[in-house]
């Protein structure tokens, strides 16, 4: 089914934050202040508490509670302004088409389209890919802040998730071509108000997106704190970089990389195979002052025997991650060869996560072979492009502010201009 007739926000993100506080609560969509900065407010993500107040996202990357003592923003009598007393911002029109439409396998998929109401030539458009979570990115604060910006921006549930229907998995090949149908039907969709159209993905989203790129001939490709690895390096890459952050030597990494040469025959062997492999690197190196320490995606919790047969074995965990699918030695470099438009990567220089210094070495490598490919660094930030803090181990803990200018240059990318300086962000070579 689909739904022909396109509604204006606010008549559709105009949900406010609980109907008993209806009258004073500043209603859900992009707003713009009197000197031209963007929010996006949205309802509380899945898990708050119902009465939890509304989020507000700043175009530079603050966060937080509508309301709360430390907010950036306030909301007076149904109008948002920087404090109370201060000039009211105004709500930006948003024309929002929602949709379902047909995925890899047949699979319904559902979506939503966000454009500005009114423009004075055909807008870009962006559509969002996943990363790994399974809950819905529609109306979220990506969404409603690039559209505030005058990005058409199409967001769609996960295939298994929200309003889609299909099983949740982290298939790449399958997920790519889902988002390749997200792009035909945002040219569907918006037929003669768009002009170019590309695919961006954040995290496990950046094994997608050029993957959807490629299938849908889209016009550009933005990747967000995503990798050019495998999933099987993704682990040993998050393994080594927690180890140094705990102030571990180098020298150890021969004997830390046998272990996760272990961990990755197990994962993919759907956890239930070479079990001899893991007991001989734990007879040999368990004792180790940092075999304790590792955690990675997987190899902390094989090693703990959460997801290996034992009387450990977490059955609820175990089952996620097959029902996953991961496609462990996925070559996403390959994919990236394939890739002809334009594409941003855009990196977290201390990702603990998706650890970016590898990837952005085979970027430069792939741009020196003639890929059409722009790095831009964010110091000091985390995975999500987020500042984060240092605990007494030299872990990370990512706080509630993305760096500023990240949502920025998201937006400029996809429009094709440049603002030159975003933050304290800086261009690879």
């Amino acid at each position: 089914m689909r739904w022909p007739v396109a509604l204006l926000v606010p008549a559709v993100l105009a949900v406010a934050a609980g109907a008993a506080r209806a009258q004073d609560a500043c209603f859900n969509g992009a707003w713009r202040a009197p000197d031209g900065r963007v929010a996006a407010l949205t309802t509380p993500p899945p898990g708050a508490p119902a009465d939890d107040p509304q989020r507000y996202t700043l175009i530079d990357g603050q966060q937080g509670k509508l309301g709360a003592a430390d907010a950036a923003i306030v909301c007076e009598g149904g109008v948002l302004r920087d404090r109370p007393g201060a000039a009211a911002w105004a709500q930006i029109p948003l024309r929002a088409t929602p949709t379902d439409f047909t995925g890899h396998g047949g699979v319904r998929l559902h979506g939503l389209l966000l454009e500005p109401a009114t423009s004075a030539g055909r807008l870009p458009a962006l559509v969002l890919t996943h990363g790994s979570e399974a809950t819905s990115p529609i109306e979220r604060y990506y969404q409603v802040i690039l559209a505030a910006q005058g990005v058409a921006t199409f967001a769609y549930d996960k295939r298994g998730t929200g309003r889609s229907q299909g099983a949740y998995t982290q298939d790449f090949p399958v997920l790519a071509d889902d988002a390749a149908a997200a792009v035909e039907e945002v040219r569907r969709l918006a037929k003669g108000r768009i002009g170019r159209i590309g695919v961006e993905g954040g995290s496990q989203g950046g094994w997608i997106a050029p993957a959807a790129a490629v299938k849908a001939h889209a016009d550009f490709v933005e990747v967000a704190f995503g990798m050019v690895a495998t999933p099987i390096e993704q682990d040993q890459w998050q393994v080594d970089t927690e180890l140094k952050e705990r102030g571990f030597p180098p020298d150890i990494l021969p004997k830390v990389h046998a272990v996760t040469d272990a961990t990755a025959a197990v994962a993919r062997a759907n956890f239930a195979g070479h079990l001899d492999g893991l007991q001989r690197v734990r007879a040999l190196y368990g004792q180790e002052p940092w075999f304790s320490k590792i955690e990675g995606q997987y190899s902390g919790e094989i090693l703990n025997g959460k997801l290996v047969p034992g009387p450990q074995l977490d059955r609820k965990e175990l089952g996620e991650w097959l029902a996953a699918q991961v496609p462990w030695d996925y070559d996403s470099a390959a994919v990236l060869k394939q890739v002809k438009a334009p594409q941003l990567w855009i990196m977290a220089q201390d990702d603990s996560v998706a650890v970016s210094a590898p990837s952005i070495a085979r970027l430069e490598q792939l741009k020196r072979a003639g890929a059409n490919i722009d790095i831009r660094v964010f110091p000091h930030t985390d995975h999500g492009i987020r500042l984060y803090t240092t605990d007494a181990e030299g872990q990370h803990h990512t706080t509630t502010r993305m760096a500023d200018g990240y949502l920025k240059l998201l937006a400029d990318w996809a429009k094709g201009v440049g603002a030159g300086a975003y933050g304290d962000s800086f261009a690879a070579p």
